[in-house]
């Protein structure tokens, strides 16, 4: 079903990939970062990364093509058992949006929220005006449910955040 990407947990190899993506200042206003995280930080990071989600409440995939190239990175994250959902986060670098790498990305990681972690629901804090990201989650099966009023501040102003939900066939 799924013949151009794949995902998997983060390897120490992805260091200078992950480097480029968190420190990436024009992503900051879409997650909450206000300065680069250092070398070593981030090493820590993937060291700790193959945490269950279970115990660290999180877990981060690398997008990867059939020829591996590493196309972007997916999170579940705020994961709540008793509620059976959990948060969903995703960028693609550059160079590869626009190809329907993140909506597949999404279908596989609500293939194994499904199976592995029987999860209910997913959802999803998107930035009004990040249209690309909005779009993507509509075309996905996300719908947006609640606006957060002037919930992010960036760019000398407030913006409005849309919470994205999509209940799941369990």
């Amino acid at each position: 079903m799924h013949k151009t990407c794949s995902l998997r947990l983060l390897e120490s190899s992805d260091l200078e990939f992950l480097e480029r993506i968190e420190n990436d200042s024009c992503l900051w206003k879409y997650s909450n970062t206000t300065e680069p995280y250092s070398h070593e930080v981030l090493k820590i990071y993937i060291q700790n990364a193959k945490q269950d989600i279970v115990e660290a409440g999180q877990q981060r995939f690398v997008i990867a093509d059939s020829d591996s190239n590493k196309l972007g990175l997916i999170d579940l994250f705020d994961y709540e058992p008793k509620h059976a959902r959990a948060a969903v986060g995703v960028v693609i670098v550059e160079e590869y949006r626009g190809r329907g790498y993140a909506k597949e990305a999404l279908e596989l990681l609500e293939e194994k929220a499904i199976q592995k972690l029987n999860l209910h629901q997913l959802y999803a804090g998107v930035s009004i005006e990040n249209a690309p990201s909005r779009a993507l989650f509509k075309a996905a099966g996300y719908i947006e449910t609640a606006v957060k009023k002037d919930w992010s501040y960036y760019e000398n102003q407030f913006h409005d955040e849309i919470i994205v939900q999509k209940l799941l066939d369990v």
